[in-house]
């Protein structure tokens, strides 16, 4: 038996395709009007579902707009608002007019859509593509993505700051950290102005004025390590991480660079640091410009070095047990932790061996300059704001820091009477330290 041609069928097979119709499509029980316009095919949905009064109903408007295409009347913009914007501004463009779509017309979730395609789809860091995909999905679009951007104002910014609470895991509930708010509101922000750009709109900027609207966050102050605690948690690391966890606290690079060092980049007398590994995928470029740098081999980082590529059989100076490349998760969870937890010292995380190692090289009295090249931070800025903070008792521990650096961590070419000052400079600030232990305190010598 001969298939009866559907409606779309016999349009195709039309002469006159300045006509329309209207179609049901197989397995669907909406109606939808199908014509060609510019000599492009035009077919839309109506939602209405294919009832008798519903067909004469769209016909009759279809009829009127096709009344519209024959006299050049017709505005595809308007007959279609809620049409792909591209298909508008390319219909507009063969009407004669330039389309600009009022913020009211564009929902924000549509937008996002043809952004990713664009803007998204062109930036070179995987990791920034991951982090913002994540934040859109997951927090940006439940909450915009059926609001046009002229609903998306300052008040529903600080309604939406507002909703922003811990989704999952023991914190369920609790309201995201000042820190992470920002992180949401970074790729917000870069979404709107790109759609202002893109649609010439003069809006308010819905993002002024949030800060009195942000959570009161503590500000997380790193401590750093005594050097007795130091030798306690070295005691009970893993023998094999022990010199991979030594050259972190030597050199004051991190796990995404201890990971992605390798054997090229020791090179003479320095380390070269220039690769990292991020989420297991290498990267050819440091976190700044400032983080690729120069770090002089001491004897105290050499001997560390030495054994760390004496057992390595890959490009890679460090790797686990297994001979595999050096993974910040596994050094963190099974290693670091661990080692805290025998050594009977309060958990802090592995970065606090960078912090330490600032805060032991100012302890020396390091030229600051060459601790900022060392750091790899821009100026001494950072270097006072971050790490300059007073560690109490951590001047009684100067000598035996500048023993387990080594002489040359001061200055590459000293001589025996320079180290000799060296100490002498020092023992004032232990000899003021004991003097003020052996004081009584007020309270005490007071009757």
């Amino acid at each position: 038996m001969r298939r009866k041609p559907s409606a779309e069928m016999l349009f195709d097979n039309m002469d006159d395709k300045h006509e329309g119709t209207v179609i049901r499509k197989p397995g669907s029980k909406k109606l939808y009007v199908l014509f060609y316009y510019y000599g492009r095919r035009v077919e839309k949905s109506t939602g209405l579902d294919d009832t008798p009064p519903n067909r004469k109903k769209i016909k009759t408007w279809l009829d009127r707009q096709m009344e519209k295409v024959e006299t050049n009347r017709f505005i595809f913009a308007e007959a279609f608002p809620s049409a792909p914007e591209a298909e508008k501004a390319w219909f507009a463009r063969k009407e004669g007019w330039d389309y600009q779509p009022e913020p009211k017309d564009i929902m924000f979730g549509d937008y996002v859509r043809q952004w990713y395609l664009k803007i998204w789809i062109n930036f070179e860091s995987l990791t920034k593509k991951e982090d913002w995909k994540g934040v859109i999905d997951y927090w940006l679009l439940p909450h915009f993505g059926e609001m046009s951007f002229y609903q998306i104002s300052g008040t529903e910014v600080k309604s939406f700051i507002s909703s922003l609470k811990i989704k999952k895991g023991s914190n369920k509930g609790n309201q995201l950290s000042k820190k992470r708010i920002k992180i949401v509101l970074i790729p917000f922000r870069a979404i709107w102005n790109d759609a202002c750009d893109d649609f010439r709109w003069m809006l308010p900027d819905p993002f002024r004025n949030l800060k009195r609207h942000m959570p009161e966050s503590p500000e997380i102050e790193f401590t750093v390590l005594r050097f007795d605690e130091w030798q306690k948690i070295l005691v009970e690391m893993h023998p094999w991480y022990k010199p991979i966890a030594e050259i972190m606290l030597l050199t004051g690079m991190i796990n995404s660079e201890i990971a992605g060092l390798r054997k090229a980049d020791i090179t003479g007398d320095h380390i070269l640091v220039k690769n990292t590994i991020v989420r297991k995928r290498e990267k050819e470029k440091c976190k700044t410009i400032f983080r690729t740098r120069k770090i002089p081999i001491t004897k105290a980082i050499r001997e560390r070095l030495d054994i760390a590529t004496s057992r390595s059989t890959t490009d890679y100076v460090f790797t686990n047990t297994l001979g595999h490349k050096f993974e910040r998760g596994i050094f963190r969870d099974d290693i670091w932790k661990r080692a805290f937890k025998k050594a009977g010292i309060g958990y802090k995380r592995p970065y606090i061996m960078r912090h330490t190692f600032a805060a032991w090289a100012l302890t020396l009295k390091i030229d600051l300059l060459r601790l900022v090249n060392l750091m790899g931070h821009r100026d001494k800025k950072m270097v006072f704001e971050v790490y300059g903070n007073y560690t109490e008792g951590l001047e009684q521990d100067a000598i035996k820091i500048l023993n387990y650096f080594g002489h040359d961590f001061i200055t590459p070419e000293i001589n025996q009477h320079s180290i000799f000052a060296m100490q002498q400079a020092l023992l004032p600030h232990l000899a003021w330290q004991m003097q003020q232990l052996q004081q009584p305190s007020c309270q005490a010598a007071c009757p």
